[in-house]
């Protein structure tokens, strides 16, 4: 029999948008100057990776063309490729552009691999704090080393994106601040566990429940030891919160995806894709 908690989560956070600021090479821009009369709001996917790594793009959002850059272990021994419906998407001189821009792009986001993560992470903290704008720390560097950083090649220029994004600001009404989605068995993924971050408390579990193996809803069950609440009044955690949070996790998430693809953009040449610009 469902219960009224073994529902689908009802997303009532609204939309807004933040602003994500972030630091690339000075030269990231112009090294896409070439390539971008032949793009028409471009897809650029990354997937890293120690042994295999892909950086793919989709070059016309009106066109079935993929143009692949692959990879094991090295960046360097890239195999180029081409995959289209047309016969020939590209001139021989473009598809040169093309192949040196994306070899470029690899290499950058190869060398930047880190700090992507960093500012991902800087990103999805600042607007669950409740920011608007996320801008990257600002640190104190002596003159001379700043002189020297900037000889060397490695000064930074700031550009920014706007994301979309349900994920909530801090709730003042709640016990409990950021509260994540955990796996307690890898090998059972429709058993998950609801934890407070800050004090690393259990809060309750999130259970799939499937007709055959067909996922029709999910279980919601406060954990035992917060779910008694004050002999009068609200208990401290109830169903409804677990729902909230689960979706919440998953937002961050969204997040998080986004954010990685804007800076991905903004480091090989290109503006932020308008796909991380959501609306209603």
């Amino acid at each position: 029999m469902q219960r009224e908690h073994d529902v689908v989560p009802d997303r009532a956070t609204p939309w807004r948008d933040v602003v994500a600021e972030f630091d690339v090479p000075a030269d990231a821009r112009a090294s896409a100057d070439l390539v971008r009369p032949l793009l028409d709001d471009p897809e650029l996917h990354w997937t890293p990776g120690l042994r295999r790594g892909v950086l793919a793009l989709l070059p016309r959002s009106t066109a079935m063309v993929r143009v692949v850059l692959s990879w094991e272990w090295s960046v360097e021994a890239a195999d180029f490729s081409v995959h289209s419906l047309e016969p020939e998407p590209f001139s021989s001189d473009d598809l040169v552009v093309l192949e040196r821009w994306l070899r470029d792009a690899a290499r950058r986001l190869a060398s930047e691999g880190d700090a992507v993560e960093a500012a991902v992470a800087r990103v999805v903290d600042d607007v669950v704090s409740g920011l608007d704008r996320s801008a990257p720390p600002r640190a104190t560097r002596p003159p001379a080393d700043d002189a020297d950083h900037h000889s060397r090649g490695h000064a930074d220029r700031s550009v920014t994106a706007v994301l979309g994004t349900r994920v909530a600001g801090p709730d003042t009404e709640s016990g409990h601040g950021r509260v994540d989605v955990r796996l307690p068995d890898p090998g059972d993924p429709g058993h998950e566990i609801l934890v407070d971050v800050s004090t690393g408390r259990l809060l309750g579990h999130r259970t799939t429940l499937a007709d055959e193996g067909d996922p029709w809803a999910f279980r919601y069950v406060v954990a035992d030891a917060v779910g008694a609440g004050p002999a009068e009044g609200r208990a401290d955690v109830v169903p409804a919160d677990l729902v909230h949070w689960h979706d919440q996790h998953i937002q961050r998430q969204m997040l998080a995806d986004d954010a990685r693809q804007a800076l991905v953009h903004l480091l090989a040449g290109l503006d932020a894709p308008a796909s991380v610009g959501y609306r209603d």
